[in-house]
């Protein structure tokens, strides 16, 4: 079995570095970006699974990176950390609390949705 990939994109380097042992301690390829285009160019490739967006990183920024990859890679689970209710993501990413057990939990049921390769 191979291990499922993961661009997560975030701003906070102390979020990424701790984020990124608990996404490998579970079995997961992780690629750090901490730029909208460096996740951009990075999640288009079609070896990755699935894409994180870290709460940290600004809405604008979060939605156009989402419409950029919805461009080539329609089927590709996106999911967005939130912090509470108040900062619900719109409708174009799987909102998952920032919790370590739930994000988990919600990369292994993203990791089994088919993807669509162009």
């Amino acid at each position: 079995m191979t291990s499922s990939s993961i661009v997560s994109m975030g701003c906070d380097p102390h979020l990424m570095t701790i984020r990124t042992l608990l996404l490998q301690g579970a079995g997961y390829v992780v690629d750090e970006a901490y730029e909208k285009t460096a996740a951009l160019g990075r999640a288009q490739c079609d070896s990755v699974d699935v894409l994180l967006i870290c709460h940290s990183v600004a809405k604008y920024d979060r939605q156009w990176l989402i419409a950029r990859i919805r461009e080539k890679r329609e089927l590709m689970p996106i999911l967005c950390l939130v912090v509470g209710i108040y900062q619900l993501p719109d409708i174009t990413c799987i909102a998952v609390p920032n919790n370590p057990e739930e994000l988990l939990n919600a990369l292994a049921r993203a990791a089994r949705l088919p993807r669509l390769k162009r």
